[in-house]
């Protein structure tokens, strides 16, 4: 993607009241060099004002959290432990409340010989908060692992100071509404209090106790929470759970509930297709949407940051497959709202810093935000337009490039990760109608895979339009 400001113009029907009209998407730190598929961006709230960038390989990188950083400090690399095989990696990162004190952070990373998921321990370098030391690693829970899919693995402290560690089933379905399981759980755990020969204590305030359950649970019932946030003003804990055939969710995590999976996927009976569920102690999720394609929900934030006062109090969230971002308005009582922000492929992650501005992980390596303007004025259009038939298509299809005025033009197209597979256009061309077509193949002649695909639009070397496509075999 362009790394200059980024304008995607999104029509007013999609928007929801109090969004304006046109969001923006821009590099948040244009002078810095790429990430390696960034899975994470934490703040550590100590004062300093950095962010934590942690990479899928299991590097963790710290910044400046300021646009004009052009360099970035290795403070962490773990990749030799980690195996990224299937979905795993370096998963998780968070940092202890009184980090400015003790320098302590916490990782989770999937592993091998065991397979298993882990949750660790690691200090920061006392004389240099800029470096870790990799020989301080506490391991403080494993999770046995079979099938390496379904991983979760977000950790977050939430106000009451315990530490938050979202699991998925492993693929294994069952597991989800197995107490004595920890995968498919929401866990909530106390690492200042050690018992019981653990390296963590159990609050409690856990709602299950009793023999063979496994007393760190707080929820359960899901398949791949791939991500959950605190929003502390309401004290909700948001969580986005990844489906299977139909539909994606996004939860409000209670106390104690079951929410559902396999029983149930979203608001529709899933394993077996007709179910009861008396006595379950289910919660519906809040909102789903359908597949389109392979969908996978990335769970993200509630916005609380004072840049974009159209977007304080809205859900943000985004789909890895189809990169749409969007926002959730829900006042609590009323059935929620949903609006269409942008499209960016690509995204694993959100994050915040310490002022409730939202950053967004991109597979592209970037660090992206958002802005959208705090009127409904709409935004001048730029000098282009794409469109594209047919879509959906099988053998090819037809990509039109208006130009009102003579411009640079790279027409190009992306995966869901964010890579350019093929450039249909480079060059300056004169105003008019300028038309290609796409055989669905890569630059190297390669048939590519049914799914869903990017093209993307730059003029003058400025983002003009993304575009969803998809292909059919």
């Amino acid at each position: 993607m362009s790394r200059n400001l980024a304008i995607v113009l999104i029509a007013s029907t999609l928007m929801a009241p109090g969004i304006a009209r046109a969001t923006y998407i821009f590099d948040a730190f244009p002078k810095l060099a790429t990430f390696t598929n960034p899975i994470g961006v934490e703040d550590p709230m100590d004062g300093t004002d950095r962010l934590f960038i942690a990479e899928r390989a299991g590097r963790i990188y710290v910044i400046r959290n300021d646009a004009t950083v052009t360099s970035k400090t290795l403070f962490l690399d773990i990749s030799a432990l980690i195996t990224t095989q299937t979905e795993g990696g370096l998963l998780g990162l968070a940092f202890h409340p009184n980090y400015e004190n003790n320098r302590f952070f916490y990782v989770t990373y999937t592993a091998e010989n065991p397979r298993r998921e882990v949750l660790a321990r690691y200090s920061a370098d006392p004389s240099n908060p800029s470096v870790a030391l990799p020989g301080s690693q506490l391991v403080i829970l494993e999770i046995p692992k079979i099938n390496l899919h379904h991983n979760g693995g977000r950790i977050a402290f939430g106000a009451d100071g315990y530490l938050y560690w979202s699991l998925g089933e492993d693929g294994i379905a069952e597991l989800a509404q197995d107490l004595t399981q920890w995968n498919g759980k929401l866990l909530r755990i106390d690492i200042n209090n050690p018992s019981g020969g653990n390296n963590y204590g159990i609050p409690a305030s856990n709602p299950f106790v009793g023999s063979g359950v496994h007393r760190e649970i707080w929820a359960y019932g899901f398949r791949n929470p791939w991500r959950f946030s605190f929003d502390p003003p309401t004290g909700r804990i948001w969580l986005g759970d990844v489906g299977e055939n139909s539909w994606e969710e996004i939860n409000i995590i209670r106390k104690g509930r079951n929410y559902g999976w396999p029983r149930m996927e979203g608001n529709e009976c899933f394993s077996p297709s007709t179910c009861d569920t008396t006595g379950l102690n289910i919660v519906l999720p809040l909102y789903v949407y359908e597949h389109f394609g392979s969908a996978s929900i990335t769970g993200g934030f509630v916005y609380r940051g004072p840049s974009n006062p159209s977007l304080v109090g809205k859900y943000i969230y985004a789909d890895y497959v189809t990169g749409e971002v969007s926002a959730l308005t829900w006042n609590g009582v009323n059935p929620p709202t949903n609006a269409l922000l942008t499209v960016e492929p690509g995204i694993p992650s959100f994050g915040v810093d310490k002022n409730g501005e939202l950053f967004i992980a991109s597979f592209d390596g970037n660090i992206y935000r958002l802005f959208a303007t705090p009127t409904a004025v709409d935004t001048p259009a730029i000098a282009g337009a794409l469109k594209i038939g047919p879509n959906p298509f099988g053998i090819s299809t037809n990509i039109a490039v208006s130009l009102m005025a003579p411009a640079s033009v790279d027409l190009t197209v992306y995966d869901v990760a964010g890579r350019r597979v093929a450039t249909l256009m480079n060059a300056h061309s004169a105003a008019g109608s300028h038309e290609v077509n796409w055989n669905g193949r890569d630059e190297s002649g390669r048939t590519l895979a049914s799914g869903v695909y990017f093209v993307r639009l730059n003029l003058n070397g400025q983002t003009a339009e993304t575009r969803r496509i998809t292909m059919i075999k």
